[in-house]
């Protein structure tokens, strides 16, 4: 008897998982244009490597219609590779749906044409955009520097999981 309720406890389990996994949907195309800019910007070097914490504000138009702050940290090595590593927090909407979002980006500078590209996930939302998961690239000319507007656009995939 035991055995029984212990199959049947599984089975159910396992049929609820899979009926709120079937409920999430196929992931839909994002993308769009992200403009930002740099206000602030702290530099300190260690040993031959040079840190910058940037501080940017940014204005997202095409899936992610809205607005964000940005901390980042791009580090210079002294073979003249580049990389970033930021947390940003989005509000806006997508797909109709309004609230925020924290976003984690990394990338590295440069490719032939000097651009920047990296990736991008969504860790976590708020109000409409609780559910919201995603991730994508992110690529093109950026900023070149603080208090100057920088232009990137980014791709991916994005759903809203049950």
């Amino acid at each position: 008897m035991k055995k029984k309720l212990l199959v049947l406890v599984v089975v159910v389990a396992l049929l609820s998982i899979v009926s709120i996994t079937a409920l999430a949907g196929p992931p839909e195309e994002a993308g769009g244009e992200w403009n930002y800019f740099v206000y602030d910007i702290e530099v300190r070097e260690a040993g031959k490597n040079t840190f910058m914490t940037t501080y940017d504000v940014g204005l997202w138009s095409g899936t992610f219609e809205g607005e964000s702050t940005e901390v980042g940290m791009v580090v210079v090595h002294p073979s003249g590779k580049t990389s970033f590593n930021g947390s940003l927090s989005f509000d806006g909407k997508v797909n109709g749906e309004s609230g925020t979002f924290e976003m984690s980006v990394v990338g590295q500078c440069c490719d032939e044409q000097g651009h920047w590209k990296g990736q991008w996930v969504i860790l976590s939302g708020t109000d409409g955009l609780a559910n919201l998961r995603g991730q994508g690239t992110w690529f093109g000319p950026g900023a070149g520097g603080p208090f100057v507007w920088g232009t990137v656009d980014y791709a991916g995939k994005y759903h809203f999981e049950p």
